[in-house]
C-alpha cells in the first residue's frame, strides 16, 4: 500500500477549491485552520459532540445537506462495530455524487497505536475498513498507510527492519487511511435519510 507522511496530506491530495467540507469529529477544528493557513478556499463545517468547541453540528442526524468531502480521521475506532456500518451508510448519505469520504483509524499492524486508548473499541485494518466503506455503497479508491518518522527513522523502519516487520506481521505504519467515492450514478441505498 502507499505511503504517506500524514492523513491531513492524503485529504488535502483530495480538496477542490469551493468544496463543502464536513469534519466528523473535528475536535478544536484544526482542519479549518490549516485550509486557512494555506489559502484553500472551501466551505468548511464540522461536527462533535463535545461542547467545548463551537460546532457547526452535535450529531450526525442535525446533518441534513450533501458534501463534496467528507473527513473522518480517527473517528471510526470509537465507534462499535456493530453501529460502524450503518454509521458509514449515513455518512455516505451526505456525500454528493461523486463526492469522497476520507477515513482514518490506528493500524492494528502497529499494534501500540490501538492499544495505547482505552477509548479505541474497533479495532480494524486496512482490508477490513476498505471493506465496510464499501458496503455502505461507496468505491474505495485508494488506501495508505501512514507515517510520522522523520527521513532517517522512516527509511530505517521501512528499509532497514521492514523485513523484519513483514516476518513477525507487523508494520510501522501507525494509521491507515481509505479514500472513497460516491458513485455518479445515484444508488437507491445512497438516498438523503
Amino acid at each position: 500500500l502507499p505511503i504517506a507522511k500524514r492523513a491531513t496530506d492524503v485529504v488535502l491530495r483530495h480538496l477542490r477549491r469551493g468544496s463543502d467540507v464536513l469534519d466528523v469529529g473535528a475536535a478544536d477544528r484544526r482542519f479549518e485552520r490549516k485550509l486557512h493557513k494555506r489559502g484553500i478556499a472551501c466551505q468548511y463545517f464540522s461536527l462533535d459532540v463535545d461542547p467545548a468547541n463551537q460546532h457547526d453540528f452535535a450529531r450526525l442526524d442535525d446533518v441534513t445537506r450533501r458534501f463534496d468531502l467528507i473527513i473522518a480521521l480517527e473517528v471510526v475506532e470509537h465507534i462499535p462495530i456493530a453501529q460502524l456500518p450503518a454509521w458509514l451508510a449515513s455518512l455516505a448519505t451526505r456525500l454528493e455524487p461523486g463526492g469522497r469520504l476520507v477515513v482514518s483509524t490506528p493500524n492494528t499492524f502497529y499494534p501500540p497505536a490501538f492499544l495505547r486508548d482505552a477509548t479505541h473499541c474497533t479495532p480494524l485494518c486496512y482490508d477490513e475498513l476498505g471493506g465496510l466503506v464499501e458496503s455502505a455503497g461507496l468505491v474505495a479508491e485508494r488506501i495508505f498507510r501512514i507515517h510520522h518518522d522523520s527521513v532517517l527513522r522512516g527509511v530505517l523502519r521501512r528499509y532497514g527492519f521492514g523485513w523484519l516487520f513483514r516476518l513477525i506481521g507487523i508494520d510501522f505504519a501507525r494509521q491507515i487511511v481509505v479514500v472513497a467515492r460516491r458513485p455518479e450514478a445515484s444508488v437507491a441505498n445512497l438516498d438523503p435519510p
